[in-house]
């Protein structure tokens, strides 16, 4: 990667007048990470305001700040911008050199099956013997190297300093996973996605969008910003997703479970334990692969598999790979932590799913009892900080399943010995 000045790089939030060209070393939005030769950027935080650290980034060493407002007595040139998450975005993909546009990257967003979709394509990804990375909700991965995590989608400073690393490591083909949180925070903007996904979309995160129609404008943002040489990839089957992706300016690839109109969609499925044979008819000529139709076993029950596997072979298919790779990937899949996770399987069957809004909870009570189970327990732990209205679906959802199931135990936890102080479930909450 080219040294970064600080004249260029103050360019692309449109300060053509710098003329300094000290060498920029670093770009962070954290006070404690700052080194000599970086640049701050203050970002006003739902906690926390970064403008209170401008002094002591200063006095370690940053030679510029990007902020909302001045702030006297600092010693280095500050530049005033009026969304400084929005400016850092572009700020960071100039930095480490616009990473993206290196790759071929897989961007997929929905309320539900990000995780697995995401990890699906990997899989295929890596059956075609291609050099992968990914980011999302478990971990981050770059190559072979395995990177802890803190968000689904890391702000865009962490982001493209990820693509980059990915880039310079040999990787050709990443899947990422994009919330709706991160469509609000810009922290994939000015990144080039080659494939954008969506899997489904319900109500949910109404702690942060004010509204159902907030929550849809940020999903929607995503497609908008894709490429026009790029994938929209379409959930046929929820007409939501339709909307959502309706003004894109890229070419656009649906998948269905259930309409054989889709581009890609579910032409036979054979039940096995615990899966089954899938068989999937490609209708459209507007891909690179022309495979006619795939067929594979898929090791996880429910239908909402079904889909998110049919969203990782559309995915791939947009993206060149061949059937056999597809076939061979979402053979050899068989789960992640906590997404219908079997974790026992003896004289009982213990099943771990994070199942965190109505529609996902829905999804797994409807695999579980297409196994007819002779009895079921339920374990349940409501989750703070999301607010009274989505635990009061949940908790709606919950008594619903509970009259058709009746399950033999059901348990409601809550946890307040060892829940952090932004997990811990309120009273209201608990109501």
């Amino acid at each position: 990667m080219k040294q970064m000045t600080l004249d260029k790089l103050l360019r692309t939030i449109d300060f053509p007048g710098v003329s300094s060209q000290l060498p920029v070393l670093d770009l962070t939005n954290d006070s404690r990470l700052v080194k000599p030769g970086a640049v701050f950027v203050a970002v006003p935080g739902y906690k926390v305001d970064g403008h209170r650290y401008i002094p002591a980034a200063v006095k370690a060493g940053a030679i510029a700040v990007v902020a909302q407002r001045h702030t006297p007595g600092i010693s280095v040139p500050q530049f005033i911008v009026n969304n400084t998450r929005q400016a850092q975005a572009k700020l960071a993909a100039e930095f480490y050199g616009n990473p993206s546009r290196k790759l071929k990257l897989a961007g997929i967003t929905g309320t539900n099956g990000k995780t697995t979709s995401t990890f699906m394509l990997e899989a295929i990804f890596q059956a075609a013997g291609l050099h992968t990375g990914l980011i999302g909700t478990l971990y981050n991965k770059v190559k072979d190297i395995i990177l802890p995590t803190a968000n689904t989608t890391p702000d865009s400073i962490l982001c493209q300093r990820l693509l980059r690393d990915m880039a310079d490591a040999g990787v050709t083909h990443a899947s990422m996973e994009v919330s709706s949180h991160a469509m609000v925070m810009y922290r994939v903007d000015f990144t080039k996605f080659s494939v954008g996904a969506i899997t489904n979309f319900s109500p949910d995160h109404l702690d942060l969008h004010q509204s159902m129609a907030e929550y849809r404008a940020a999903k929607k943002r995503f497609f908008d910003m894709l490429p026009a040489d790029g994938f929209a990839v379409v959930n046929l089957d929820d007409p939501s997703c339709q909307g959502i992706a309706g003004d894109t300016g890229a070419r656009r690839l649906s998948y269905s479970l259930a309409n054989p109109i889709a581009d890609i969609f579910l032409a036979d499925y054979q039940p096995r334990d615990s899966g089954g044979v899938v068989t999937i008819k490609v209708n459209t000529l507007d891909i690179p692969v022309q495979p006619g139709q795939i067929t594979f076993t898929l090791r996880l029950p429910g239908r909402h598999n079904l889909a998110n596997a049919l969203l990782a072979a559309t995915a791939a298919l947009a993206l060149g790979i061949d059937a056999a790779a597809i076939s061979a990937g979402l053979g050899k899949y068989q789960g992640i932590f906590r997404r219908f996770e079997v974790i026992y399987n003896d004289k009982y069957k213990v099943i771990d799913d994070a199942a965190h809004n109505p529609s996902n909870m829905d999804a797994v009570f409807r695999a579980i009892m297409a196994e007819n189970p002779p009895g079921v327990s339920v374990v349940y732990a409501i989750r703070g900080s999301r607010g009274v209205h989505i635990n009061q679906a949940i908790a709606s959802t919950l008594a619903n399943w509970a009259k058709k199931i009746k399950p033999q135990h059901l348990i409601i936890t809550n946890c307040t010995d060892t829940a952090s102080p932004l997990d811990t479930v309120l009273p209201q909450e608990e109501e």
